[in-house]
């Protein structure tokens, strides 16, 4: 299905797209944490934690990188008019720039409402090498026909 591009009727509730795999690099996380100010990690006694070499730890993966609309848009295609309405994310363990991902999308429900018609995606993304859910989000999107 991915690259079709769907209308509302054509999404079944519990339906499961192909698995996605991606990962957040490195230069691309350290290029969005780089559009707002942030400090280096921390220990809770104030000191920048360091590697064995003496160079600040790695920062873990932005969660808005890795729940981002890559899975949802590789999964498949949807009409000009589509509305991000509300989204919940649950992070569930700590995503390192450069590790493996695989992520599946599902329709979790579609409703009407006040005449707008309601997509509910789920999108779980869990680390290749051990199978651990990192993250889950809950995207609403208003689907326009």
């Amino acid at each position: 299905m991915a690259g079709n591009l769907h209308a509302y009727e054509d999404f079944s509730v519990g339906h499961e797209f192909p698995p996605y795999y991606y990962c957040v690099e490195a230069a691309d996380n350290d290029a969005f944490i780089g559009t707002f100010d942030h400090e280096p990690v921390k220990h809770s006694n104030g000191i920048v934690v360091l590697d064995p070499e003496g160079n600040p730890s790695v920062r873990a993966a932005h969660p808005t990188l890795v729940g981002s609309f890559q899975p949802q848009h590789a999964a498949f295609s949807w009409p000009v008019g589509v509305l991000h309405a509300k989204e919940k994310v649950s992070l569930l363990a700590t995503v390192y720039p450069g590790e493996a991902l695989k992520a599946i999308v599902t329709i979790k429900d579609k409703y009407i409402k006040n005449d707008k018609r309601f997509v509910v995606l789920e999108i779980t993304s869990q680390k290749q090498e051990t199978g651990k859910v990192a993250l889950v989000v809950e995207r609403t999107l208003v689907w326009p026909h």
